[in-house]
This record gives C-alpha cells, structure tokens and sequence, in this order.
C-alpha cells in the first residue's frame, strides 16, 4: 500500500513537472507574440466565444453555493449552540449569496431589465432548491462532505482575493478595448506593472492581467478531490481522465476568452494556472496525508 502511495506521488509530481515546462514555454510564446495571437484569432461575433464566456464562468459560481450546502447541514456536528447557529448562518450566506452573485454578475447573453430584482428572485427560488435537494442525501454522506464543502469556500474566496489584486497591479487594457480605440498604444506586456496607470477612459476596464474567466474555469478542478473521498473513484485511470477533462475544460475557455477579443494568451495562462496552483495547496491542506474527514476532536 505504501508503495502505491510513492507510485501515485511520483506520477503526480512528474505529470506537475511537465505541466510547469509547458506553461513556461507557452509564456514564453505568449510574451513575444501576444498582441500577434490576437490579431489571427480575433472573432468579436463569435458564438462560441459567447457561449464559453458564460459556461467558463459556471465552476467558480457554483463552487461556493454547493460548498454551502455542504457546511449548512453540519451544523450538527457542533455541541455548542452558537457554533451551529454561525454554521448555519455561513452556509445559507454561501448558498443564497453564491447565486445572488451568479444571477447579479455572472456573464450573459443579452442584458437583463430590472437586474437586482432579477438577481434576488434568482438566488431565492435556486438557493432553496439547493437546500432541498441537500436535505435529501444521507446525513452519514453529507457528514463525509463537511470538510469538501469548508474547502470549496476557502479555495474560492483566496483566488477571488489574488485574481483581484493582480488586476489592481498589472492593469492591462484589453484587447477589445485597443480595437474601439482603433490603435494599439495602450499594450503592455504582461510583466509591466501599471499600478496607478492613469486610465483616460473610465468606459474601459483595465483588467485584462490575469484572466478572471480562465480561472474560474479552473474551478472544475475540485471534482477531482472526489477521488480522495470516495475509494469507488480513487484509480489511476479515473484520476487521469478527470484532470484531463478539466485541462481540456479550461484550455477552451482560454481560447474562447481570446477570440472574444477579452483576454491575451498570457492572461489566460496565468489565470488558469495560479488558480490550478491554489487549489493544489488548499487541496494538501485540507486533505493530505490521508486528512478526509472531519473530526471535532482528534481520536487518542
């Protein structure tokens, strides 16, 4: 067993290892023709671009409100009262405020009349649905799911805090934005810092660096921590066809958010991979070294 676990290590380090050295090189690539890419794959009508825009979006959505039904129905797992009134209070916070988000921010395809009144009704009638359908899996399943959902919340919210601070650093205009200008002046490689940059168009957002949508598509990567908690999907072979569903996910929304004239090939590298790079932490942390389940005292 315990050389299984050395075999399953040094796959998944070496298959790290050649991810890394195709990033590099594709950054490479990405720093010298950027602005090239662009031009040959711009395709501002594109529908597929449209539909990517809204399905990549999908993951991150999602991850927080499933996360909160998760910490909601395990609040029994608390003696004290006060601790299960806050773990109800954060999970129906994480359920109804996730697709208040989704509804309120999440890209679509034609604008919305009355968006907030839209948003609210939106978040109530799927938020209870989600509680509902929660309320149906077994409590000994959903015990099993505290520390997946914990996990979920926590992943989410740090990446949200480091895409966003990146964006506030880099400040790079966007490639549709140099199209309405009709020039191209206002390019930056994707290594010079612009923090304060004077912006003289407040239509545009100067948020390009890194790509917000490539890393929520990144989010699809938690499925994999299934195979962690469950011994049914816990093989190679399921393991390798999960990650490469997920790489192949987030490599399309990459190149949806290029044709849509939103994003360089370097936003969408690094979006995806400092995303990818976060969950492998918050994966170890939460469950590495065989750390599945939830305890509120250790066993001696």
């Amino acid at each position: 067993m315990e050389k299984d676990g050395r075999f399953s290590r040094k796959i998944f380090w070496t298959v790290n290892a050649i991810a890394f050295a195709f990033f590099i090189a594709l950054m490479a690539v990405a720093t010298k023709y950027d602005l090239r890419i662009n031009h040959a794959l711009s395709d501002g009508d594109s529908f597929f671009a449209d539909l990517f825009a809204i399905v990549g979006e999908l993951p991150a959505y999602a991850v927080v409100p499933v996360g909160g039904v998760m910490v909601f129905f395990n609040a029994g797992l608390f003696s004290e009262k006060y601790q299960r009134v806050l773990i109800r209070a954060v999970g129906c916070l994480a359920v109804f405020g996730g697709w208040f988000f989704f509804f309120y921010a999440g890209t679509k395809l034609t604008d919305v009349p009355h968006l907030l009144g839209f948003s609210l009704v939106g978040a109530a009638g799927i938020g209870a649905l989600s509680l509902w359908v929660g309320s149906l899996v077994r409590r000994e399943r959903m015990e099993k799911l505290f520390k997946y959902g914990v996990f979920l919340i926590v992943f989410t919210l740090v990446t949200l805090a480091v895409i966003q601070i990146s964006k506030n650093v880099f400040c790079r205009m966007r490639y549709r934005d140099m199209l309405k200008e009709g020039n191209f002046d206002g390019f930056t490689p994707w290594y010079k810092i612009n923090v304060g940059r004077e912006n003289p168009n407040p239509d545009y957002h100067y948020t390009s660096f890194p790509s917000g949508h490539t890393s929520s598509a990144a989010h699809v990567f938690v499925l994999c921590v299934l195979c962690d908690l469950y011994p049914a999907l816990n093989n190679k072979r399921v393991r390798a066809v999960m990650n490469a569903c997920c790489f192949a996910f987030v490599a399309v929304v990459g190149i949806a958010r290029i044709v849509d004239d939103a994003h360089f090939l370097s936003d969408v590298l690094v979006g995806g991979y400092i995303t990818y790079l976060i969950y492998v932490l918050c994966r170890y942390l939460f469950f590495g070294k065989g750390k599945y389940n939830f305890r509120i005292t250790e066993k001696t």
